[in-house]
C-alpha cells in the first residue's frame, strides 16, 4: 500500500491511522526510521519500551529485590 504524505513546515510527517493500526502504535510509543541511501527507502519499524514489555511479563513467583540486584551484580558487567 502506497500513500502520500505531506511534509509539514517543520519537516514532519503524519503516519496515516491505517498503517498505525497496522503496526500497532499508539500516540505515546515510539519507532525506529531507517533510511537506505542507495535505494531511496525508508522504513519505520515500531519500538517496544523496556517498561511496557516488563508490565507484559508473568512472574509466578516473587524475588526478593536484594537478590534480584545480587543477581544481576553477579550477571551484568558494567562498562
Amino acid at each position: 500500500m502506497t500513500y502520500t504524505i505531506t511534509i509539514t513546515q517543520k519537516g514532519q510527517i503524519t503516519i496515516p491511522k491505517r498503517i498505525r493500526d497496522t503496526l500497532g502504535l499508539t500516540k505515546t510509543d515510539k519507532v525506529a526510521v531507517s533510511f537506505s541511501n542507495k535505494a531511496k527507502l525508508i522504513q519505520i519499524k515500531p519500538i517496544r519500551d523496556f517498561l511496557t514489555v516488563a508490565k507484559e511479563l508473568k512472574i509466578s513467583e516473587k524475588i526478593d529485590s536484594v537478590k534480584a540486584r545480587e543477581l544481576m551484580e553477579k550477571n551484568y558487567e558494567r562498562k
